[in-house]
């Protein structure tokens, strides 16, 4: 009689056991679906905007077209003036070129460059740490337009 009464006892574990672990197996495997389906957050980097490359965000691209004028104090040099630098840069959205800005490399337009840029490139201002037109002129030698870039540094 004891084995009779045990009988019943010992199906309903293993019926229970069974039951938990294809309820596990269920969990995991919608865990499992529900955190492929979530996107990446792709991290934004420092990057470079120079005559043939840039920053593609957004369906825009900035590119540095021309240096108009390059007054920074030299490296190396004392100079009363920070001086200024001016480049002309082409907007290439939706298939077809869309704007071109002078945008001035000064202590005072700070703001002004970080907001343009950051509207055209749909990237949040504030990520923008600074902004700058390399290479820095060095005194008595000549820098090739070809070889400036603007380096956007990102926090």
């Amino acid at each position: 009689m004891s084995f009779l009464t045990k009988l019943p006892i010992i199906s309903m574990l293993r019926l229970f056991k069974r039951s938990n672990l294809a309820l596990l197996m269920l969990c995991l495997c919608a865990l499992s679906a529900s955190a492929q389906k979530k996107k990446k957050k792709t991290s934004l980097r420092d990057f470079s905007i120079t005559y043939k490359t840039t920053l593609k965000k957004s369906g825009a691209q900035v590119f540095l077209k021309e240096v108009i004028s390059d007054s920074r104090c030299p490296e190396g040099s004392e100079c009363i003036w920070a001086g200024e630098a001016e480049v002309l840069v082409s907007v290439y959205k939706n298939g077809k070129w869309t704007d071109e800005k002078i945008i001035t490399f000064a202590a005072k337009n700070i703001d002004e460059n970080k907001t343009w840029l950051a509207e055209t490139l749909s990237i949040p201002v504030e990520k923008i740490k600074s902004l700058s037109l390399l290479p820095r002129p060095k005194s008595g030698v000549k820098t090739s337009p070809k070889s400036y870039s603007i380096f956007v540094d990102i926090q």
